[in-house]
């Protein structure tokens, strides 16, 4: 729904039609006394939240890392990583447990920051009963939002304009495309923005765009609910930015509920 009378100016509209097809936020956590990660907290952790979260199920997560050179950008991938899934009884929400790290996951429908907020800190406050943490390392607060393209002539410039952190270039691209700006904006804070190509949901055209938006914060943080939410926030708010500043009107108006 798009913004209603009354909603206060620091409020952001909700949208008929979300272009979210993932939000994550991420929680780096040392134990007391730095002690070694043990596996049997994943049981620990399930033993809190089985009553909302009734599935549990390992993973294996492959992760991808960039690296410059003097003459290339190339690409390596990680050491898999064990996690722990678990699955919400009847909405789309999983949660997520490694070695010292702990991850929320909402799944389309999006329904807004508000409720994504208070299911981050309630499942934060069972882990935390579970795991103990003696302070939090790192948050990363990650929006990937996916758009059908509805023509196969189109470029992502009808969906996206250039800002800091999209470039011209790329949006007048007729074929393949892919755009990483990663940023160091001080001693603590990062940002990783990719516009890229993806597949279509839809049956009759192939093409699509995927605008990811990982916004991180690394320092020790207290384990407190409301040092985290506020922590949270103010990363939220500059993925908003980010979000904002690269719609084009048409893509506005897909999300207020018209049409593409």
């Amino acid at each position: 729904m798009v913004k209603q009378k009354g909603q206060k100016a620091n409020q952001h509209p909700s949208y008929r039609n979300p272009t979210i097809a993932e939000a994550l936020c991420e929680i780096h956590f040392s134990l007391p006394d730095d002690a070694p990660w043990k596996a049997s907290l994943a049981g620990d952790l399930f033993k809190q939240v089985q009553d909302e979260f009734p599935e549990m199920e390992p993973m294996t997560e492959i992760g991808l890392q960039f690296e410059l050179g003097p003459r290339r950008i190339g690409h390596s991938l990680l050491p898999p990583r064990q996690r722990m899934r678990f699955k919400h009884k009847d909405r789309p929400l999983f949660l997520q447990l490694g070695p010292n790290v702990f991850t929320v996951n909402v799944l389309p429908k999006y329904t807004g920051w508000d409720s994504m907020s208070k299911d981050v800190i309630s499942a934060w406050k069972q882990a935390k009963n579970a795991l103990n943490p003696s302070r939090i390392t790192r948050i990363g607060l990650r929006y990937i939002n996916k758009v059908n393209m509805t023509d196969d002539n189109e470029i992502p410039g009808d969906w996206f304009k250039a800002s800091d952190y999209i470039p011209a270039v790329v949006l007048r691209s007729k074929g393949s495309f892919l755009s990483r700006v990663e940023s160091q904006i001080d001693a603590e804070n990062r940002i990783i923005v990719t516009l890229a190509e993806g597949q279509s949901d839809g049956k009759e055209h192939k093409r699509g765009i995927i605008f990811d938006i990982d916004r991180i914060i690394q320092k020790d943080i207290p384990v407190e609910d409301q040092v985290l939410h506020g922590e949270m926030n103010n990363l939220h708010e500059h993925v908003w930015e980010i979000f904002k500043t690269g719609q084009t009107k048409r893509l506005r108006t897909f999300l207020e509920g018209g049409v593409k």
